[in-house]
C-alpha cells in the first residue's frame, strides 16, 4: 500500500512524497493541461506577453487583439483571414522547442509504466513522450478535419501549416491557399475541440486505449499526477482522477498548479495538492531525485556561513 498523506507536511515533504509514490507505483497516469505550457512562457491566454508579441504581434496589430486566445475567437471576415491565423498558430505550436516542464516530467517518470491524458493541443507532450501513450482528448495541432464532417477521417496538418504560414501576407492568405476537404470540397478545420470537433474512428480508438490502460491497472498501485489543470475543463482530467482515487483503494493522486486548492476531504489522506509554480517545482523534484537539491535550511546555512 502507498503511504497516506500526513498532516502538516512541508512543500519539500510533499514533493518527496510524490517522488516516493512514483517509485512505488505500478502505473503512473499523468494528466496535463494548459498550465504545463504556460509555465514555460508559452502563454496563449494573457494579453501582450513576450510570447504573444514574438509569434503573433503582427496579427495583434492587424486585428486589434492582445492574445492568441482573442485571435482564435476573433470574428474574421473570411476564410482567408481566419486560416492565416490558424496556420500561424499551428506552425508555432509544432515548431516550439519542448518546454522544460515536459523534459523534467519525463525525467521523473521515464522508467515507470505510464500513460498521459491531456487537454493541450500544442503537441508539447509528443515532443518528448511516446505518442502511443498519449490521449489528446481535445485533439491537437498535428491534424485537420473536414468542417462538414463528411467522413470520420482526419488528415496530417504539419506540411500544410508550414506551407500556409510561409504564404501569409498582411495577415491573410490567397483564396486558393485556403485548405479544402479532398472528399467534399468544404473548408478544412483544425482538429481541435469545437462545436464541429470530429469524434471519429481515430478519437474513439485512442479513447479505448486509454480506458483499457486504466482498467488493466484498476487493482494496482496507481498514481494519478495532474499538472496545470485550471477551472476551464476539470471534467476531463481532474474530476475523473479524484473519482478513481476515491474508488480505488490502492490509488493516490497529486495536483500541481498555480492557485491549486486544498483537496476534497473525501480523498485528502490520499491526495497532495501543491499551489506552486510547476516550472520551479518539477526542476526541484528532478534535483531531489538525483540528490542535488539544496533544502531551504541548507541554503540558509550556506548564506549565514
Amino acid at each position: 500500500m502507498f503511504e497516506f498523506v500526513k498532516k502538516g507536511m512541508t512543500k519539500e515533504a510533499k514533493m518527496q512524497q510524490i517522488l516516493d509514490w512514483i517509485e512505488e507505483a505500478d502505473a503512473v497516469v499523468i494528466g496535463g493541461a494548459s498550465g504545463m505550457s504556460t509555465a514555460n512562457g508559452f502563454d496563449y491566454y494573457n494579453k501582450h506577453t513576450p510570447f504573444f508579441e514574438e509569434h503573433f504581434g503582427d496579427f495583434g496589430k492587424i486585428y486589434h487583439e492582445g492574445s492568441a486566445w482573442d485571435l482564435l475567437y476573433h470574428q474574421y471576415r473570411n476564410d482567408e483571414e481566419r486560416w492565416a491565423y490558424m496556420a500561424r498558430s499551428g506552425a508555432v505550436m509544432l515548431d516550439l522547442e519542448v518546454g522544460k516542464t515536459y523534459t523534467d516530467l519525463y525525467e521523473l517518470v521515464k522508467h515507470k509504466d505510464h500513460y498521459i491524458i491531456t487537454t493541450n493541443q500544442d503537441a508539447q507532450f509528443s515532443k518528448v513522450f511516446d505518442s502511443n501513450k498519449i490521449f489528446t482528448i481535445q485533439g491537437d495541432a498535428h491534424w485537420m478535419q473536414c468542417s462538414r464532417r463528411c467522413s470520420e477521417e482526419i488528415y496530417p496538418s504539419e506540411e500544410t501549416l508550414h506551407r500556409l504560414n510561409a504564404a501569409i501576407v498582411d495577415g491573410k492568405l490567397k483564396t486558393e491557399d485556403v485548405p479544402h476537404c479532398p472528399k467534399c470540397g468544404a473548408v478544412m478545420e483544425p482538429w481541435v475541440k469545437s462545436f464541429i470537433f470530429q469524434y471519429g474512428e481515430y478519437w474513439n480508438k485512442e479513447a479505448k486505449k486509454y480506458k483499457a490502460y486504466l482498467e488493466k491497472h484498476a487493482n494496482d498501485k496507481v498514481f494519478f499526477l495532474g499538472l496545470g489543470i485550471g477551472r476551464m475543463t476539470p471534467e476531463f482530467i481532474k474530476h475523473p482522477f479524484i473519482q478513481m482515487t476515491y474508488n480505488w483503494p490502492n490509488a493516490r493522486c497529486a495536483f500541481l498548479n498555480m492557485g491549486e486548492p486544498e483537496p476534497y476531504k473525501e480523498v485528502e489522506d490520499r491526495t497532495i495538492a501543491l499551489n506552486v509554480d510547476i516550472l520551479d517545482t518539477l526542476d526541484q523534484m528532478v534535483q531531489m531525485k538525483h540528490g542535488t537539491y539544496e533544502r531551504d535550511y541548507e541554503k540558509k546555512s550556506a548564506v549565514n556561513a
